[in-house]
């Protein structure tokens, strides 16, 4: 039996996808956000060496690209829904964890997995700067705060950017596997007119097109900010 592709369906599934677009594009940008802000004090915790949190927080970034997404948001629901009752009960609060929006469930799990590799990203940024831009700007008499504000994150900046938006990407591929905690984003909208007829195929492709557009206009805007850094880059050396 020869296969029996309906494309008109397939785009009926991509208008779907379409008008959920927003939730994948929220569920990818919202941590990565936070995960630019707090990944970069933890890309300069373990630069400076600080102890403890150090190792710390390198355990953290072990386990976390260690194990697949998949797990660690399946871990981070059911921690997050029985933390939560045991804590509503103990304080007598009327509201229980399915009066949670699940989408913010979804919002830490994706901040916990992007953070740990935005980290990377900026650490690696970070040490590309010369030691030599340290010493020149202790030796004007900056402090560490205004030599990491003025010299030295500028210029990690254009160093970081291709890999952060690498990191955007991933999240927003990873976003696709928050069906499983019944969010409903671009990945399921697209599977939801195939549970009446089973076209899945349809529905996937459909899913998939949308997905590339998204993430090929992420390279783009990159692409372009690249080139406005770079161009900044000559006109102050010049």
């Amino acid at each position: 039996m020869g296969l029996n592709f309906d494309i008109n369906f397939m785009f009926t599934a991509m208008q779907q996808a379409i008008k959920y677009s927003w939730v994948t594009m929220l569920l990818a940008v919202v941590p990565f956000v936070s995960g630019i802000t707090l990944g970069t004090v933890i890309a300069l915790i373990r630069i400076y060496n600080v102890r403890i949190l150090g190792r710390l927080l390198q355990l953290y970034i072990v386990i976390t690209k260690g194990t697949p997404v998949m797990l660690q948001i399946l871990i981070i629901y059911f921690a997050v829904i029985q933390g939560f009752d045991l804590f509503a009960q103990g304080v007598n609060l009327s509201i229980r964890s399915k009066d949670i929006n699940l989408i913010y469930i979804a919002f830490a799990a994706l901040a916990f997995f992007g953070t740990a590799n935005i980290s990377e990203s900026i650490r690696g940024a970070l040490a590309a700067v010369d030691c030599g831009q340290y010493e020149a700007a202790y030796s004007v008499g900056l402090t560490r705060q205004q030599a990491l504000r003025r010299i030295i994150l500028p210029q990690a900046l254009p160093v970081a950017l291709p890999m952060l938006c690498s990191n955007l990407i991933g999240l927003v591929k990873a976003s696709s596997l928050v069906f499983m905690i019944s969010v409903t984003d671009l990945m399921n909208a697209a599977l939801i007119p195939a549970n009446t007829n089973y076209k899945y195929l349809e529905a996937y492709i459909a899913a998939a097109i949308v997905y590339w557009i998204i993430n090929i206009v992420i390279e783009k805007i990159s692409f372009l900010l690249e080139r406005r850094l770079d161009a900044r880059k000559r006109e102050v050396l010049v």
